[in-house]
């Protein structure tokens, strides 16, 4: 109770020390931009990302994203195939025939064989046909339904790699903040094996260490340099994958402006609240509730093979003929109309299959739904247990840190006075290194749970 209330009370506090120190970070990269100025603009327009403008950026510009846009359309495109169905189908076609040898007809007649010629060399013709769907069993109208919902399916199935894509490029955004970080602490390290080594020639010089104190003090800072090559080439690459994830140009210069953390526990909404949120508003969920209902009228159309189906039919024609190769002579015209009745006697049980395929889909698809309803309760969970862990964890780093600090600042005090060794001041670095490469780990931990609650709860943010 007493954290919670802790908590409670600071909630105020932390809110305006989170705008502010946003606001200096701002204000701090422009200066940096109107400071170094002509260096950054000399190769290209330097690109400032924060973790909003990723997000934006990654429905803009992803890849992934734009593919599964091109995925809606096609679905666009069923739609339209779907209800062609119900529409007339109008065809005109013209035809040409050289008759290169013309076989007589040989009949008798009083006695005698006689020979005539039927057809001319040259035939034009031309017509236009009519079909139009009068009745099929309800197929072409449930085929219809089922294309407009299998276009919701696909927009709801973008609108989710959408999702996705900004909680991966949230991640490569903190991913390089991360490797900043550690890179920064090897530095610090680094700089502290500096000033060690400084006290450690005086001392050597005063004849106060041996010469094996001094080469330790050599050895610790030299195998700091390569953690730094390594940690440097790691943080270019980190970068130039979330560039890429961007479809930003690799070499583009960008700066990052590193969002403040909120650790508070006490204003995260309560878990049965998210949960609930989450079944109802999930893409898939709502995907799944169409995969349900496409597959219940898709069982419609494969009854339709039951049923007769009537067609209405009409055509048109035009037929010339002549030796010469001219058109307008021996004309002829005829037109017809009526109606195509069609009644399926036997198909050998491919109609009954189709049924049955199409009742185990429903039923498979009403399944996963129920399994997907519990796999969101889960992924909710546990996005959530994980966010109140880093949360925690930050509290715990932030000590650590402290206590870091103030053990390594009296080792070096005990070891300028005589008192200490120096064993003592490198254990105390290296415990000061490891808190704070843990920190920065706790805090890469507490962002990415952050977006991955964001992305299980399907919530714009956390909190108030």
């Amino acid at each position: 109770m007493m954290r919670g209330d802790r908590t409670v009370r600071t909630a105020g506090k932390s809110e305006r020390r989170i705008a502010v120190r946003r606001l200096m970070s701002v204000t701090v990269a422009l200066l940096i931009l109107s400071v170094s100025g002509p260096s950054l603009r000399a190769e290209a327009d330097t690109t400032i990302l924060t973790i909003e403008s990723v997000r934006e950026r990654v429905l803009e510009a992803n890849r992934r994203v734009l593919s599964a846009r091109e995925e809606v359309r096609k679905a666009q495109a069923d739609i339209v195939t779907a209800r062609a169905g119900a529409f007339p189908n109008i065809r005109l076609s013209s035809r040409y025939q050289r008759n290169f040898s013309i076989a007589p007809v040989y009949f008798e007649a009083n006695g005698e064989i006689q020979q005539l010629k039927f057809g001319f060399e040259n035939t034009f013709g031309a017509s236009i046909s009519l079909r139009q769907p009068i009745w099929k069993g309800g197929k072409v109208f449930t085929a219809y339904k089922i294309a407009k919902q299998y276009h919701k399916y696909s927009q709801l199935g973008a609108d989710q790699v959408g999702a996705a894509s900004m909680y991966q490029g949230e991640v490569l955004f903190y991913q390089v903040i991360l490797d900043n970080a550690r890179l920064k602490v090897l530095r610090q390290a680094l700089k502290t094996a500096e000033k060690n080594l400084e006290v450690v020639e005086a001392h050597y010089q005063q004849g106060m260490v041996s010469k094996f104190e001094l080469m330790r003090a050599k050895v610790e800072r030299s195998n700091i340099l390569p953690k730094i090559l390594a940690a440097e080439s790691e943080v270019r690459l980190s970068r130039k994958r979330l560039q890429s994830f961007l479809n930003l140009d690799l070499d583009q210069p960008v700066i990052l402006l590193e969002p403040e953390d909120d650790t508070l526990t006490g204003n995260l909404p309560p878990l049965d609240d998210l949960i609930d949120t989450a079944l109802v508003s999930r893409r898939e969920m709502q995907q799944s509730d169409l995969m349900v209902e496409m597959t219940r009228r898709a069982i419609r159309v494969a009854k339709a093979g039951y049923y007769p189906s009537l067609e209405a039919v009409s055509d048109f024609s035009w037929q010339s003929q002549a030796d010469e190769f001219t058109i307008g002579k021996n004309e002829a015209t005829s037109f017809t109309a009526g109606l195509v009745l069609s009644f399926p006697l036997f198909d050998g049980g491919v109609t009954r299959g189709t049924v049955g395929k199409m009742k185990a889909e429903h039923r498979q698809s009403q399944i996963n739904q129920e399994e997907l309803a519990d796999q969101i309760r889960l992924e909710v969970e546990q996005a959530y247990d994980r966010l109140i862990q880093a949360r925690e964890t930050i509290e715990i780093h932030q000590e650590n840190i402290a206590q870091a600090e103030e053990g390594l600042r009296i080792a070096e005090l005990r070891y300028k006075a005589g008192e200490g060794t120096l064993l003592e001041i490198l254990s105390a670095q290296t415990a000061l290194t490891d808190a704070r490469t843990a920190m920065a780990e706790a805090r890469f931990m507490l962002r990415t749970s952050e977006a991955g609650l964001k992305l299980a709860g399907n919530i714009d943010k956390i909190g108030n």
